[in-house]
């Protein structure tokens, strides 16, 4: 089954393709449904969208955003879990790296998260000592809450 799969950069996804895959790794909100236009707006504004591909349908996919020269972060790594296990996200994650690396970019970083680990472990990404993932959550130095901090993910 592995070898019909295709994985490639990508610049437009189909909406029902993308939103099967967030909602089957449970990132899915229901207020997405009511304007899906950020789903290509993101794929478009990655520096590289790669996904992997079933007969036409996108069965698992990744991103990065990067400067394109040095540095680059990769985030929505993700395989519909009927096809996990059959090295779908591997081949993704070895494409981005690939696609980055051929424009220079040195240092690769992501966000894990814990039942990841050991995928992205086993992918040659390691713990960086002395970092600490943080995330802003929009409150000022009074507590108030700014605007716009409860964007997607």
């Amino acid at each position: 089954m592995i070898s019909k799969i295709t994985v490639r950069k990508v610049s437009r996804v189909k909406v029902a393709d993308f939103r099967a895959l967030y909602m089957d790794a449970g990132w899915w909100r229901d207020e997405y449904d009511s304007e899906t236009a950020f789903i290509n707006k993101a794929v478009k504004g990655s520096f590289c969208f790669v996904g992997a591909f079933d007969r036409g349908r996108m069965i698992g996919m990744g991103r990065a955003l990067s400067d394109g020269c040095s540095d680059a972060y990769i985030q929505d790594v993700t395989v519909l879990k009927k096809y996990r296990g059959l090295g779908v996200g591997r081949r993704i994650i070895e494409e981005m790296i690939r696609i980055l690396r051929n424009s220079g970019v040195d240092w690769i970083a992501l966000v894990s998260e814990p039942d990841s680990i050991g995928f992205h472990r086993r992918n040659g990404f390691r713990k960086m000592p002395g970092h600490q993932p943080m995330k802003f959550e929009g409150v000022d130095p009074n507590g108030a809450k700014l605007r716009g901090a409860n964007s997607p993910r």
